[in-house]
């Protein structure tokens, strides 16, 4: 396992792999540049204690005595009672999982520091389970049920030298807590419980009573869980270190607060990618737009003059909300909303570079027309929005993307953000409004107006960055072409806004302030190169996450047994259409399937070199073969190809 040292203020461990994942899956921040008060990349400040009115955390990353590397995680105390949790379920959690992290307590005052620090693993927020420390004790929590034990004199935490808190938990609901003193390399403390909780998310706690000048240190974030899967069609967030790909502008203070949300992501013909976001902030919620590119969807390089474009930077908005821009005919069109007099109106503008905006123009103002998403098919823009009303969808069409005409409305019965594509493979306009009490839900049309009754498709989570149940996964946006198209429903990575819980007695969306953009994604069917079991119910498990990896579009392979098979070759028109290997643990049998292939010609299924059957492609160009992985080849890894005869 390779350890990766950052100049940050974790240490991680982590491995890459093609096309995107970690088995062991740590923590990769972005960077320090720009960072302000407790805003970094893949955690939160959770507030947990009673205070009735809203008060700010005291986390900042500094560079003030870290404990490895160029930065560390301070908590600071003050002269107010605090009690937080710095939480992130950025990490993949599968059973059996270990997690750490190394602290250190500094303070001027060593007689008058009380504090407590701690370490969680979290089903939700009211279902977790861990390890929390102070001066003179340890204590181990599990599903409520708390073990005190008293330090010996010899044990005590002393200020300024550095200890690690280590969690574990295996499949069996085993819990376990470690203190370990890393001066000496002895356990100081070592605890176990039972557990019920199936972890999601972790968390570092923090307790510091009003008056108290204890600084705590954290440091080296390391998770070590299962064997990493993804299961298809299912949506997943991606791994680390590509959970959230957009963090927050730091262009305000933290007192300010800001958000990034309500964004765009293209990728154009030369194979680039592009990003419009809304920019928001606790004073003026609409400060403008915001554009950023990558060369992979990954990794973005934000705009240095944002923003690119501000309705009118002498008037203080209500607020500016999504934005949707196409390229037509080498021209990018951007459609907006703004709140303006209490009214929600979508704007037009165009550009020529997606950065010098201009022609901006009123364009849909009936009752209301909220963060609007448009699709380009046959000459024809589909617009869809929030209105008439706050709780419909309405599908407006245009010819030149500026004259709408309104076409139907929808009942949702709950307030939605909206995100479409066309699917170039099935034919066919997709739908997913987000942001309602069920989470996220879709239909698809024929013809861009007419959809089929809507079904719920993905929940927030329980806890972590895109925990509100109202609102935690919002502003979906497909990685979609210059027209809002995509190739294949099947491959489907998103970007997303993720809202938190209301805590820490937030007034509303006033101190919101955390929301990230973040990857995810829904797939089915093969990928080169990405090694994959077979399951018996038809679905494959992953192991890692398919984004950028390249379909084996019309193969399929079903199993009686779940087989492991790795795909490396695969094309129709050749000789040798595919090529790859298969693993079964037991005897099973097998089901290959290929289409796209010729029709009437024969294809033979050959394993280890022996031609065990052979089928021959239907009108549809599809071929169906099938054998049996015997007794004296299970446990084993067997080549195998599909090959089209000569004569």
């Amino acid at each position: 396992m390779a350890t990766a040292r950052t100049c940050l203020f974790f240490l991680v461990y982590f491995l890459f792999f093609t096309p995107l994942g970690a088995q062991h899956s740590g923590l990769t921040p972005w960077d320090n540049d720009g960072f302000e008060t407790g805003d970094w990349q893949n955690f939160r400040p959770n507030y947990i204690g009673n205070e009735h009115v809203f008060i700010r955390p005291r986390f900042d990353v500094t560079d003030e005595n870290p404990l490895s590397g160029n930065y560390s995680l301070r908590w600071s105390g003050g002269d107010r009672e605090h009690e937080w949790l710095m939480l992130s379920n950025a990490f993949q959690m599968n059973l059996p999982v270990t997690v750490s992290v190394t602290f250190r307590v500094d303070s001027d005052r060593a007689e008058d520091s009380q504090w407590s620090a701690g370490l969680w693993l979290m089903e939700s927020h009211d279902l977790y389970s861990g390890l929390n420390v102070n001066n003179d004790s340890g204590t181990l929590m599990a599903d409520g049920t708390t073990q005190t034990s008293d330090f010996e004199e010899s044990q005590k935490i002393v200020m300024g030298n550095e200890y690690r808190i280590t969690i574990g938990l295996n499949s069996a609901g085993l819990l376990s807590g470690t203190i370990t003193d890393l001066k000496s390399g002895h356990a100081l403390w070592h605890q176990t419980g039972k557990t019920i909780i199936n972890p999601g998310a972790i968390a570092m706690y923090v307790h510091t009573p009003a008056g108290s000048p204890a600084e705590i240190m954290f440091d080296d974030v390391e998770v070590e869980s299962g064997e990493y899967m993804v299961v298809s069609d299912e949506w997943t967030r991606a791994p680390m270190p590509n959970y959230v790909v957009l963090p927050r502008e730091p262009d305000v203070t933290q007192e300010e607060g800001n958000w990034v949300g309500g964004h765009s992501v293209m990728r154009t013909d030369d194979g680039s990618y592009h990003i419009w976001y809304r920019i928001r902030d606790n004073n003026v919620r609409g400060r403008g737009y915001g554009y950023a590119t990558s060369t992979d969807g990954l990794n973005w390089e934000k705009y240095e003059g944002n923003p690119v474009f501000q309705k009118d930077p002498s008037k203080q908005y209500a607020s500016n909300e999504k934005i949707t821009v196409l390229k037509v005919d080498e021209t990018f069109h951007g459609w907006y909303t703004v709140e303006d007099d209490g009214l929600w109106i979508t704007n037009h503008i165009t550009s020529k570079d997606g950065i010098n905006w201009s022609g901006d123009q009123e364009v849909i103002n009936d009752q209301m027309c909220k963060d609007a998403d448009v699709i380009f098919l046959d000459d024809t823009f589909y617009l869809y929005c929030i209105g008439p009303t706050y709780t419909d969808i309405a599908v407006h069409t245009s010819a030149n993307g500026v004259d709408w005409e309104r076409k139907h409305v929808y009942e949702m019965g709950t307030h939605r953000h909206l995100a479409a594509y066309y699917d170039k493979k099935n034919q066919n306009f997709a739908l997913y409004p987000t942001a309602g009490e069920r989470g996220v839900s879709y239909a698809v049309s024929d013809d861009g107006i007419r959809f089929e009754p809507f079904v719920q498709t993905w929940s927030p989570s329980a806890v972590g960055l895109d925990d509100w149940e109202r609102a935690g996964i919002t502003y979906f946006s497909f990685l979609r072409d210059e027209h809002g198209h995509i190739e294949d429903g099947d491959v489907l990575p998103v970007y997303y806004q993720a809202r938190n819980t209301y805590d820490n007695n937030i007034p509303g969306w006033l101190y919101h302030g955390g929301e990230r953009v973040v990857l995810a994604g829904k797939y089915n069917g093969l990928y080169l190169n990405l090694p994959a079991i077979a399951q018996p119910d038809g679905s494959y498990h992953y192991k890692s996450f398919p984004y950028g990896a390249v379909k084996a579009d019309g193969l399929e392979l079903f199993a009686s047994y779940q087989t492991e098979i790795l795909i490396t070759e695969w094309n129709p028109q050749e000789r040798v259409i595919a090529r790859g290997t298969l693993k079964a643990d037991e005897i099973s049998m097998i089901q290959v399937e290929a289409a796209g292939l010729t029709p009437g010609k024969s294809y033979d299924l050959i394993i280890e070199g022996e031609r065990v059957t052979e089928g021959i492609a239907d009108n549809d160009g599809t071929i169906l073969v099938r054998s049996v992985i015997s007794a004296e080849k299970t446990g084993r890894e067997l080549f195998f190809s599909l090959t089209r005869h000569n004569h």
